[in-house]
């Protein structure tokens, strides 16, 4: 499933390059169904993308608040209240524009990536060359029958790593000049490590049999199992809550 998911991000990511090229304006679904198309598909590519925007702040605040409760369990109970704080200020950071809200949402991007991807490194090294490899608690696990759907359900799952991608083609003025070049170049960076960041906890959870929980992340049982709850695990948890919210 993470490999089927890594072939979608790069078929994306020619895509989305392709549109970045061809429509130096800003080309998003709609445009481009609409000028290729006509407007029927134009307006279902509308349709799905409204519901696409609307889940998308949905599992991404969710996720972020999990990474949050995750580190201090006794915010649990409280999540759907965090959650809707999480999307109001969401709301009104937006509205201040693409540009304003970009450069205020760029230093937690770039802790989040610094953060994850000293676990994805570390992790990685230490399940390699088994380094200070952590004990997995065992216990009794619910396995569920293989199936099409549940194989259908975790690639829907693992899909929600890619929403958002199409934004830089929505937002190719938002770059300086030339803006089509540098809008491709961050797609492919993007691209990049997404994939890398993706694919790292990816094998790191299979390596150590990582399974989710209902009060923990799959990312905060790495994190705790390979720095402990220190400084460390903290500072991952922060960042993927900034980074998801």
């Amino acid at each position: 499933v993470s490999l089927a998911i890594l072939f979608l991000v790069l078929v994306l990511t020619i895509s989305y390059r392709q549109i970045i090229y061809e429509y130096p304006e800003g080309g998003g679904a709609y445009v481009v169904a609409r000028t290729n198309l006509g407007d029927r598909p134009a307006l279902i590519a509308a349709a799905a993308l409204m519901i696409d925007y609307v889940l998308t702040v949905a599992v991404s605040v969710a996720a972020g608040i999990a990474a949050l409760t995750s580190a201090v369990p006794s915010l649990f109970i409280h999540r759907e209240a965090l959650g809707l704080v999480a999307i109001l200020f969401i709301i009104v950071m937006n509205l201040r524009g693409v540009r304003e809200s970009g450069k205020f949402f760029a230093i937690p991007t770039y802790f989040a990536i610094g953060a994850l991807g000293i676990l994805v490194v570390v992790g990685t090294v230490r399940s390699v060359f088994n380094s200070g490899a952590p004990s997995i608690p065992t216990g009794p696990v619910e396995a569920e029958t293989l199936t099409l759907f549940l194989v259908l359900r975790a690639f829907a799952a693992g899909c929600s790593a890619v929403t958002g991608m199409e934004v830089i083609s929505n937002g190719v003025k938002a770059f300086r000049p030339p803006e089509s070049k540098n809008a491709a170049t961050t797609m492919i960076w993007m691209s990049t490590i997404l994939a890398s960041l993706f694919m790292g906890i990816s094998w790191m959870a299979s390596h150590y049999g990582i399974l989710a929980k209902v009060d923990e992340t799959v990312v905060s049982q790495l994190a705790r199992l390979t720095f402990g709850t220190g400084p460390i695990y903290y500072a991952i948890q922060i960042g993927t809550m900034a980074l998801l919210v």
